[in-house]
């Protein structure tokens, strides 16, 4: 299965025409969150819809931007697996939005607890699950600020030191797109797609990789 991750569009997609064949090509896009700029419900719909034309089979969580209202709007669209698995070609996906606290009081921020709660019950079989997540695990290549401090969640990456899932995938810090590994566990932030990044997973039986293309 080959995967094509966005994360933190903030409803520019002046990057889709050059990105449109990773895009076509990928049995699914997955996108990771900061669908809008500011919450906008509209932009939202747009962005999706817009993604689905290239290639319908989606699944989108919201981000700390987005607002708890989109996770509405990700259901009306039929991609939503914001606090929900769904399973695809043997492959599952296990999905929460939002982010944790951050200083600048967005739309969209949960506590820690309730992030961690939200996947870990959605990880019956982590041997054969992608987290989607937009808040980054700490202490790893994706969740470094510009400043070089570490602010991802310590919960996230105890579970996935603990539950081992094939690939966790997120977004949220801009200036940490990167590809790490926990263990087993690949770790993709493809940063921003206004920006031209787009991630690249491919899974089969045996193997996870991961790479990070700029268009």
């Amino acid at each position: 299965m080959r995967l094509a991750v966005l994360s933190d569009i903030h409803g520019n997609l002046e990057k889709l025409a050059e990105g449109g064949k990773i895009l076509r090509d990928a049995d699914a896009i997955i996108v990771c969150g900061d669908i809008s700029r500011h919450g906008d419900l509209k932009e939202i719909k747009e962005v999706i819809s817009e993604l689905k034309e290239i290639n319908p089979a989606i699944f989108a969580i919201p981000g700390n931007m987005d607002g708890k209202d989109s996770i509405n709007i990700l259901e009306e669209l039929g991609v939503n697996i914001h606090g929900k698995q769904i399973e695809v070609k043997g492959i599952k996906f296990a999905g929460c939005g939002g982010s944790t606290k951050t200083p600048f009081g967005t739309p969209f921020e949960l506590d820690e607890d309730f992030i961690y709660n939200c996947l870990k019950n959605n990880l019956n079989e982590p041997e054969k699950t992608v987290v989607v997540c937009h808040n980054p695990p700490y202490k790893t290549k994706t969740d470094r600020t510009i400043f070089g401090m570490h602010v991802g969640s310590k919960k996230l990456r105890n579970l996935i030191e603990d539950k081992q899932p094939v690939a966790f995938l997120c977004g949220h810090i801009h200036e940490s797109a990167n590809i790490d590994f926990l263990g087993k566990t690949l770790i993709l932030n493809p940063g921003p797609f206004r920006r031209g990044g787009i991630g690249i997973v491919e899974i089969d039986e045996e193997n996870v990789s991961g790479r990070i293309e700029r268009v």
